[in-house]
């Protein structure tokens, strides 16, 4: 009898071991299960997040190319457009200007490049150092022809207002930096002050085409590049 007991003990232990042992391997599967669903869904999440390829400035305030240039030659220069252009017309007697552009020299420095018409309508170019206020370089073209210099005479007589008056009026709308200024035609046929305006809080850039004759704005565009 107690051979026959200490066996059906031996049986009962070997159930409870075994169903022990399923329910511990049933357990390791599951929680294998659990971390697979987590990894996949953590993967999935990075998958499906978006990525910014705008290109433009982003809530840190990185800068695009062309606003970090103008952010390194407005910050560099010393010598506004209005004096650039007083000291362009200075430089060929008796001239006045067509138009006037923020740039950088050889080196990198910036430079004002600006353009004079005399009297007669002949055209000069005339470099001023934007750091010095220096004219750096003047140069004629010889090869101008009666009909381009009758272009640019017929411009002149043109424009009722200064170009003074026509970056006023732009910088007025939109507060910033004048870059440049010129005397152009308009798509209708009429003349315009060309100005551009750079606002140093974006390093964003205003374009301006201002009626010569009246002064009144005609258009007005903001390039972000």
């Amino acid at each position: 009898m107690k051979r026959s007991n200490r066996g059906t003990r031996r049986r009962a232990v070997g159930v409870v071991c075994a169903v022990a042992a399923s329910f511990a391997l049933l357990s390791a599967c599951s929680s294998d299960d659990g971390d697979d669903d987590t990894s996949a869904g953590g993967n999935e999440s990075e998958s499906a997040a978006p990525k910014d390829q705008s290109g433009d400035p982003s809530p840190s305030g990185r800068l695009n190319e062309d606003q970090s240039e103008r952010k390194k030659l407005l910050s560099a220069t010393k010598i506004d457009w209005d004096k650039a252009a007083r000291t362009a017309e200075k430089e060929v007697s008796g001239s006045k200007l067509l138009e006037i552009e923020l740039g950088d020299d050889k080196q990198g420095n910036p430079e004002w490049d600006a353009e004079v018409a005399a009297s007669d309508g002949t055209a000069t170019d005339v470099r001023i150092d934007a750091v010095t206020g220096k004219v750096s370089a003047s140069t004629t073209d010889k090869d101008q022809d009666a009909d381009d210099k009758k272009e640019n005479s017929d411009k002149l007589a043109a424009a009722k207002i200064t170009a003074m008056k026509a970056a006023d009026t732009a910088t007025e709308s939109k507060k910033g930096k004048v870059t440049s200024v010129a005397l152009d035609d308009s798509d209708s046929g009429s003349t315009v002050w060309s100005v551009d305006v750079v606002t140093p809080a974006t390093w964003n850039k205003t374009s301006f085409d201002i009626d010569a004759a009246n002064g009144k704005v005609l258009n007005q565009h903001v390039d972000q590049d």
